[in-house]
């Protein structure tokens, strides 16, 4: 019940101006709004942690925790060193934290935010009310300015350099793919690359290289391309050479592809490749679009296993062609019209017309 919960702390917009103002030391502010509105405009050094149904479904199961949320984004040394540090929390214009609904997603971040930190606040009034206070204590641009298109990584890290994932399949940064020395040294000799816009290692032939023009943002659709990925990445398998899949920083993009790979290869769920990606590369993390998309995926590969134990042929398996040496089959049996059709015709004589009827027998005179 909410009104048996204790009363949450709050914190004000000048407060927490203040606070952001005095430099080093400050508190984690959160903004658990959507990915798009965090990159339309944010607080100051805020992490996102976006209102997704799939972080919220992940959290109340406990795939993923607040710390592997929060510290790829968070630039605090603090954070990283896991040490006690005040939260603020924000949302777009929550007044009134005790009017939260218990299911809602704000208030499950909080609680399990509660289990991690030893002060945690959400900010009165939200962004809305802090960005029209204090504008110079935002980045970012306001929506109505934003171009039609973003497009840069959704938590940006610095490059770790490139990881083994399976013997056959690395994962890395256009940084590493262009270092013709690393490349050589791991043998490596197809190049995966998904961005719109990194260069093409001159040194990688063009049958050694695919491209997948995807951005990294909120709209792209990267689901079209993951089976062609995976058959080029099987491609270089069968050549016995390994290949690199890379996008500009080896953590959304390419790690997708990489999570689609391990799912339709392995027989995993998306949840357990994703760990089993993740496992080698901490740094990844792919924007949640894509990891929508992935359970798209995920569903379309249950699918066709599916149809596969029912005996029925994948979808677009064209049908098998007439054996022509095979006899052909019976004719079906007539049915009542064509009886009776048949025997209007037996009928009719040669021509057509009814046969002469019989002359009748002569009779005598009486």
């Amino acid at each position: 019940m909410a009104g048996d919960r204790l009363p949450r702390k709050v914190m004000d917009a000048k407060k927490l101006a203040s606070l952001l103002r005095g430099g080093p030391g400050g508190p984690l502010v959160i903004d658990s709004r959507s990915f798009v509105e965090y990159n339309s405009w944010h607080v100051l050094s805020s992490v996102n942690i976006c209102c997704s149904k799939l972080v919220k479904r992940r959290l109340q199961q406990g795939k993923v925790t607040i710390a592997e949320l929060v510290q790829p984004a968070s630039r605090s040394p603090a954070v990283e060193a896991a040490e006690p540090q005040d939260v603020v929390v924000y949302d777009q214009s929550t007044r009134d934290a005790s009017v939260l609904a218990a299911d809602s997603f704000l208030s499950l971040l909080l609680s399990k935010l509660d289990g991690c930190f030893d002060s945690v606040a959400i900010l009165t009034g939200g962004f809305a009310t802090f960005s029209s206070c204090f504008p110079g204590l935002c980045e970012g641009k306001p929506a109505a300015l934003l171009p039609m298109s973003l497009s840069q990584p959704c938590l940006p890290v610095p490059s770790v350099g490139l990881t083994r994932i399976l013997p056959h399949l690395y994962l890395g940064s256009q940084k590493d793919v262009l270092n013709k020395d690393l490349m050589t040294q791991n043998g490596i000799s197809y190049v995966l690359n998904a961005s719109n816009s990194c260069p093409k290692p001159d040194f990688i032939c063009e049958s050694h290289f695919m491209r997948i023009p995807v951005n990294d943002n909120y709209c792209e659709k990267l689901l079209p391309w993951l089976d062609k990925s995976i058959e080029f990445i099987d491609k270089a398998k069968l050549s016995s050479c390994q290949v690199i899949v890379h996008c500009l920083a080896g953590i959304s993009r390419s790690a997708t592809i990489a999570i689609a790979y391990i799912m339709k290869t392995m027989g995993m769920s998306s949840d357990d490749a994703y760990r089993f990606v993740k496992d080698r590369r901490p740094s990844i993390s792919p924007n949640f679009n894509f990891l929508g998309q992935l359970l798209e995926y995920e569903r379309s590969l249950k699918l066709l296993a599916t149809l596969q134990d029912d005996g029925a042929p994948p979808p677009g398996t064209p049908e098998p062609l007439p054996d022509p040496t095979a006899p052909p089959p019976p004719l079906p049996p007539p049915t009542s019209e064509s009886a009776t059709t048949a025997a209007r015709e037996g009928a009719l004589g040669a021509g057509g017309e009814p046969p002469t009827p019989a002359a009748a027998p002569a009779t005598s005179a009486l």
